[in-house]
C-alpha cells in the first residue's frame, strides 16, 4: 500500500503536485468524502462528521490563548436514553479538539485500508511512526508564492502578501496547538521540496523515487505496522 502525507505552504504548488501524484500513483485524496466512507464503516452517522483542517482554523485571539478556550465547530442532535426510559434528541456541540480527534481517528482508520494522500490536517504527526508512510513538505520562495496567488486568484500584491502571512501563521498555530509539532521542523519529513527550484515535475520524480525506499505494506498488515 502507498500512503503519503503532504504539508504545504500555500502558493507552493502543493495542490497541483498532489493531483499529479494521485493520478500517477492511483492514490485517493483524503477528504470529506473519504471521511464519510470510513465513518460509515464504523457506524458513525454522516451528519456527525466534520473535516477540520488548518484551512478551516482561524487564529486565536489573545483571550482564547490566555484562557485556553475551545471554540465551537459544529452542532448536531443525537438520541440519548435507553429502551427502559425512552429516548430523546439532545443537541451536541463539537469543539475544535473533538473535531481534530475525529480527523485523527479517521486518518488512522483510512491508513489501514487505503492507498491515499493526506494533505495537511497534521498527517505528518498522526502517522509519524508508520514506517511505510512517506512524509513530504512542499515549500517555495515567498515571492513565487505571492506571484502564484496574484495570477491564479486575481489578488493584488498587498492581498496576496497578507493572505500568505495569515495562512502561514494559522497553519503553524493549528499544528502547534492540536498536534504539538513545529511545521518547519525538517526532522518530521523524509523530503522538504522547494518547487521554486524543482518545479512540480521534479518534485514528483523525487517523491516517487523515495517511495521505493520505504518498506512495503500489504493491505492485511495494517494492524502490525
Amino acid at each position: 500500500m502507498t500512503v503519503i502525507t503532504m504539508s504545504r505552504q500555500v502558493g507552493a504548488g502543493g495542490l497541483e503536485l498532489a493531483r499529479k501524484l494521485c493520478e500517477d500513483l492511483g492514490l485517493a485524496a483524503f477528504d470529506k468524502h473519504m471521511m464519510l466512507r470510513v465513518a460509515s464503516e464504523v457506524g458513525i452517522p454522516p451528519e456527525q462528521i466534520v473535516d477540520y483542517s488548518e484551512a478551516e482554523y482561524e487564529r486565536r485571539g489573545f483571550l482564547d490563548e490566555l484562557f485556553r478556550r475551545s471554540r465551537s465547530v459544529a452542532e448536531f442532535s443525537m438520541w440519548i436514553g435507553s429502551p427502559a426510559i425512552g429516548y430523546e434528541r439532545r443537541p451536541r456541540i463539537l469543539d475544535e479538539y473533538d473535531a481534530v480527534r475525529m480527523v485523527r481517528a479517521t486518518i488512522q482508520a483510512a491508513y489501514e485500508q487505503d492507498d491515499m494522500l493526506v494533505i495537511g490536517r497534521g498527517g505528518q504527526a498522526i502517522l509519524e511512526y508508520k514506517p511505510d508512510v512517506l512524509h513530504v513538505r512542499v515549500v517555495a520562495p515567498f515571492e513565487e508564492r505571492q506571484a502564484r496567488l496574484e495570477r491564479d486568484q486575481s489578488m493584488t500584491p498587498a492581498q496576496a502578501r497578507r493572505y500568505l502571512q495569515e495562512a502561514d501563521a494559522s497553519t503553524a498555530e493549528y499544528l502547534r496547538m492540536f498536534h504539538h509539532i513545529d511545521v518547519d521542523d525538517p526532522t518530521l519529513y523524509h523530503l522538504v521540496l522547494n518547487t521554486g527550484r524543482l518545479g512540480i515535475e521534479g518534485a514528483a520524480i523525487l517523491i516517487k523515487a523515495t517511495l521505493a525506499l520505504l518498506p512495503r505494506r500489504e493491505p492485511d498488515q495494517g494492524n502490525a505496522a
